[in-house]
């Protein structure tokens, strides 16, 4: 056991030192480490395999939140984007583009809607947006704060907290 303060050494490694690290392959490093980097639990497993079926079945686009989002059809996107727009009762409507991801598809780019809100300070209401409770991230573009359809899975929750911020 360390003592208060103390801190493990496993914490301190970079990722070069990792366990597995230079190895030649991914098999290899499994082989290094003996399986210790990949070892899955009870919960990891249920949920690949929840999403694995999901595929088989040929329901991903309806059952897996990243498939959902991205195969919305661009008049629901817009729809979506008045309705927030007519609730809040401010704001525009804009053709835009969501980025799809980071790590597997960097640069892809899918046709969406948005709803551009034109605020006194946009980095200061994005902070605000950001510290409520649930977070809501969003993005400025042209001195606007834009939040989009695509990307949201509880509208009413997305405008109970904008209604709270934007009352503030």
């Amino acid at each position: 056991m360390k003592a208060a303060g103390e801190q493990d050494e496993r914490a301190c490694r970079c990722g070069s030192e990792l366990p597995g690290a230079g190895a030649a392959t991914p098999v290899d490093a499994v082989i290094k480490t003996k399986g210790a980097a990949v070892r899955a639990d009870k919960t990891c497993l249920a949920g690949l395999t929840a999403t694995l079926l999901h595929y088989l079945k040929d329901e991903a686009e309806r059952q897996i939140p990243i498939w959902k989002m991205m195969a919305c059809p661009l008049d629901q996107l817009k729809a979506r984007a008045e309705a927030w727009r007519d609730q809040l009762g401010q704001g525009e409507v804009l053709s835009s583009e969501s980025t799809v991801g980071g790590g597997s598809l960097p640069e892809e780019c899918v046709a969406t809607f948005v709803l551009a809100l034109t605020v006194k300070s946009p980095d200061k209401f994005l902070k605000k947006l950001r510290d409520a409770n649930p977070p809501v991230v969003a993005r400025t573009e042209n001195d606007k704060a834009l939040f989009d359809p695509r990307t949201v899975l509880n509208d009413d929750l997305l405008l109970s907290v904008l209604k709270k911020v934007l009352g503030a």
